[in-house]
């Protein structure tokens, strides 16, 4: 008997039997991966986002759907969820994955979450600061990408992310008070 038959998983819950598809896997996965990392791998910033995640071993998943990007630290594992019928990362896409990128890179460098049961208040300290960390590597990747003039969409991609405040105060090199307070107001 294969694993398929012995465990009865097989099929939409993602058995590792060959031939079984995950019923949210995106059918363009690889280009819409391919296209973003094309733009972030052209600044610094990217670069090292994209050797942190390669170093440590964290896979990049599409999938299909509508929320957001994010980092898994139990699965390991960077998210980023796009709609089925999209082939390739647009602006909010890109953007999504570098914030996604260095929530993993934070986690690789020790950044790790408090337990919220145990103390609910340093627990929200240390999400919003590694939030606002995240936002912050956005804003260089968008910075370095716009020197060039190449990727003037980005800068949408901000405000309709909700971080145009952030961005603001980031290229007026804001104190870091600064910086949380345009973050509050996002």
């Amino acid at each position: 008997m294969t694993d398929k038959e012995t465990s009865g998983l097989g099929g939409t819950f993602g058995s590792k039997t060959k031939g079984s598809q995950i019923g949210y896997g995106h059918p363009y996965a690889d280009s819409i991966l391919d296209s973003a990392m094309a733009v972030i791998s052209t600044v610094p910033t990217g670069q090292l986002l994209i050797k942190a995640c390669r170093k440590g071993g964290i896979p990049i998943h599409i999938i299909k759907g509508t929320g957001i990007a994010g980092f898994s630290p139990q699965a390991r594992v960077v998210y980023l969820q796009v709609p089925g019928k999209k082939e390739t990362a647009d602006p909010v896409d890109i953007l999504m994955l570098v914030k996604a990128m260095r929530e993993a890179d934070q986690e690789l460098i020790g950044l790790t979450t408090p337990d919220p049961l145990k103390d609910l208040m340093r627990y929200a300290t240390v999400m919003h600061t590694k939030n606002l960390d995240a936002i912050i590597y956005t804003c260089k990747v968008v910075k370095e990408l716009t020197k060039t003039s190449e990727y003037p969409e980005l800068l949408d991609g901000l405000t309709k992310l909700g971080y145009g405040k952030v961005y603001s105060a980031y290229l007026k090199d804001a104190s870091e008070e600064e910086l949380f307070d345009a973050y509050a107001e996002a």
